[in-house]
């Protein structure tokens, strides 16, 4: 793994669904309860998850083609029910990011998720206080691995790409930081696709939130 002394970071950007919110459970239990509303098998987890980092439109018609409209509604309406029952950051997230900001580095969050799911979760989470910009997928905005999404970003940030870290649990987060010239970190704790996140040869990677304390020497981590 990359030594941190090398680099002089001033930024660190995350990925959100299975970076820092736990969207895994709920979204298998709603793929659930929308196939069998709608009549279709339920998908299997091991197939969610190589089709998990796409696009979520698209991910959706994958499991369920047909009527889209009615595919969307019947899943949003299990999504509102069930979504706000508990806070879903993963432990040590709110404490790694309070700690970034005081130890003086600029941080944003990156995501392919929809701007209409994303930016109420964000919301919810209260992170808004340590986190300086965050970016959820709207129309017309090019998705991972483009790389346009995190130089957007690393402009809003002051940044350069050799002074910016992206920290995601997907292929797609770790090829976007590589073609954004940015430092790629493996978030593990919870990526459904291990081996193919690895097989890219990320700079950084770690088993536990806790871990990128500790390697960035954050202050009050040992």
């Amino acid at each position: 793994m990359q030594d941190i002394g090398d680099i002089k970071l001033k930024a660190v950007v995350f990925d959100w669904d299975l970076t820092l919110w736990n969207s895994w459970d709920i979204h298998l239990s709603l793929m659930n309860q929308t196939a069998d509303v709608l009549g279709y098998p339920r998908p299997l987890p091991a197939d969610l998850g190589k089709e998990y980092s796409r696009p979520f439109f698209q991910h959706m018609a994958w499991f369920f083609p047909g009527d889209q409209e009615k595919v969307m509604e019947t899943y949003m309406g299990f999504y509102h029910a069930a979504v706000w029952q508990e806070r879903r950051l993963y432990p040590g997230v709110l404490e790694l990011l309070q700690q970034l900001k005081q130890d003086g580095y600029r941080t944003a969050i990156l995501s392919d998720k929809r701007q209409m799911f994303g930016v109420p979760e964000f919301e919810y989470s209260n992170l808004s206080v340590a986190v300086d910009h965050a970016q959820f997928f709207a129309d017309g905005m090019a998705a991972k691995p483009d790389p346009d999404g995190l130089q957007d970003v690393m402009r809003s940030l002051g940044v350069l790409p050799g002074e910016c870290l992206f920290v995601g649990d997907s292929h797609r987060d770790i090829e976007c930081a590589q073609r954004a010239g940015a430092w790629s970190g493996a978030a593990l704790w919870a990526s459904v696709e291990r081996e193919r996140v690895l097989a890219l040869n990320p700079e950084f990677r770690w088993e536990r939130v806790n871990d990128i304390g500790l390697t960035l020497k954050l202050n009050g981590t040992s």
